[in-house]
């Protein structure tokens, strides 16, 4: 299981490889309002920023003991998601020598099983975080830096042409997905567009 170390490891690693290692990594608070109408613009310098990945989801409610089995085997509830809505939000704050240090904090939204509607978070691959972390280096050169790399065409908010022919491929439970119920799922702009 990705665990928030495993994130803030390979985001050290690779935002020290981009240059920006000024730029610190943090869980996103509980106190901060996640409804997406609420966050069009920033706020106190944080501006927010979505990122869908594909992840794997098992609930920890379905593992239960077969007693018709003599094996006891397990059966367990999982699924697959490219919806897994990852939430960032950013901002640069100057530290007490003066220098600007940039802070991220980041959410990753859960999803509900089908079986029996318990909640869980998605675990991302190692690639799948290196992928998430390089679209967000793009995004805080644009947004900070004012600096738009060949790459940089990622509209957060209309996916990519090949990514939305993929996606749209793949059902979704929005109703069992707190990204879409706070309007941050990627889900949402892609069942507009169908």
């Amino acid at each position: 299981m990705a665990t928030f170390h495993t994130f803030q490891r390979i985001f050290n690693s690779s935002f020290q490889f981009y240059g920006l290692s000024d730029w610190l990594l943090e869980l996103m608070p509980d106190n901060v309002n996640l409804n997406h109408s609420n966050n069009k613009q920033p706020s106190n310098g944080w501006v927010f920023r979505r990122h869908n990945a594909r992840s794997k989801f098992t609930c920890p409610n379905c593992t239960e003991l077969n007693s018709h089995s003599s094996s006891k085997s397990r059966k367990i509830s999982s699924w697959s998601s490219a919806f897994t809505t990852i939430l960032f939000r950013a901002r640069l704050d100057q530290s007490h020598n003066g220098q600007l240090i940039g802070r991220i904090q980041m959410k990753i939204f859960e999803q509900g099983c089908q079986t029996c509607n318990m909640y869980s978070t998605g675990v991302l691959e190692e690639k799948e975080i290196k992928k998430t972390f390089y679209r967000l280096y793009l995004w805080i050169l644009k947004t900070f830096y004012n600096v738009r790399l060949v790459d940089n065409d990622d509209d957060q908010d209309e996916p990519r042409r090949q990514e939305h022919i993929q996606q749209t491929k793949i059902s979704h439970d929005s109703s069992r997905c707190d990204g879409c119920r706070l309007g941050w799922c990627k889900a949402l702009y892609t069942n507009r567009n169908k």
